[in-house]
């Protein structure tokens, strides 16, 4: 009789956080496999950027993501923050909408209630649903920094609110007519039409609402596959990585 060793087991670097840039850290998590076989990268469901930095900041996990910089309430915890990739926040449709583009300002009049049929845009007559996120959301927060003119809007009360990136997806897929937004690391390879601004696409460099990511994590905990992963997020292996998954790298 043969007997065999148990094989070791794999290294496994979780990655706690926000729900924004999966996709992107997942296709960076499989890059880096092909150079380390035996690390498994795991990304479980999110916690948010704030239950990131808790999570690290208490020692409960060595490495987090964010889709923001560490607060000022938030330094005591002693955490570092390395920016990996930018994601354009998208401005997505129902597949139903026959509309490919709209300006900045038709985007902001439509999210505020001023535009409510797809007609006013050159659209089919139907009326458009407007779905939007939760107040303190990474993409909102990016749209009310950088996007022309949504900081100074009230979003319409009849936009129905969506309490996580899963849940926003789900009911632009489903509901006709629908829009909303959303990071295009996951709109990409979702069923929803992304909408070009001022006729620019989520990838042009022009385009005018784009987050980044980081990673969060302790210098003392920053050793071994950790501080590998760390520095391979910003190699060029990960930045075709970023791209391919919708993304765009942290020059």
């Amino acid at each position: 009789m043969v007997a065999f060793a148990p094989a070791a087991a794999a290294e496994e670097i979780t990655i706690v956080g926000t729900g924004d840039g999966t996709v992107i850290l997942k296709s960076i998590g499989d890059a880096f496999k092909l150079q380390n076989p035996d690390v498994e990268v795991n990304i479980p469901k999110s916690i948010g950027s704030g239950g990131g930095v808790k999570a690290v900041g208490s020692d409960k996990y060595l490495l987090g993501r964010v889709a923001r910089n560490i607060k000022d309430k938030e330094k005591h915890f002693g955490l570092s923050y390395v920016p990996y990739a930018k994601i354009p926040v998208s401005i997505i449709v129902n597949e139903s909408v026959n509309v490919d583009g709209l300006t900045s300002r038709q985007v902001v009049d439509i999210f505020s209630g001023k535009i409510t049929n797809w007609s006013e845009v050159g659209g089919k007559d139907a009326k458009i649903r407007v779905v939007r996120r939760e107040d303190g959301d990474s993409s909102l927060k990016v749209l009310k920094k950088s996007f022309p003119g949504f900081k100074d809007i009230t979003i319409t009360e009849s936009a129905k609110t969506a309490t996580s990136t899963p849940e926003n997806f789900e009911i632009i897929e489903k509901k006709p007519y629908t829009i909303g937004f959303g990071p295009n690391d996951v709109a990409v390879h979702s069923s929803v039409k992304c909408l070009k601004i001022d006729g620019k696409g989520p990838m042009d460099s022009e385009y005018p609402s784009i987050g980044t990511m980081g990673l969060i994590f302790k210098d003392a905990n920053r050793r071994g596959y950790i501080d590998g992963f760390i520095n391979f997020s910003t190699s060029e292996a990960a930045h075709n990585a970023i791209r391919s998954a919708g993304g765009l790298p942290v020059n």
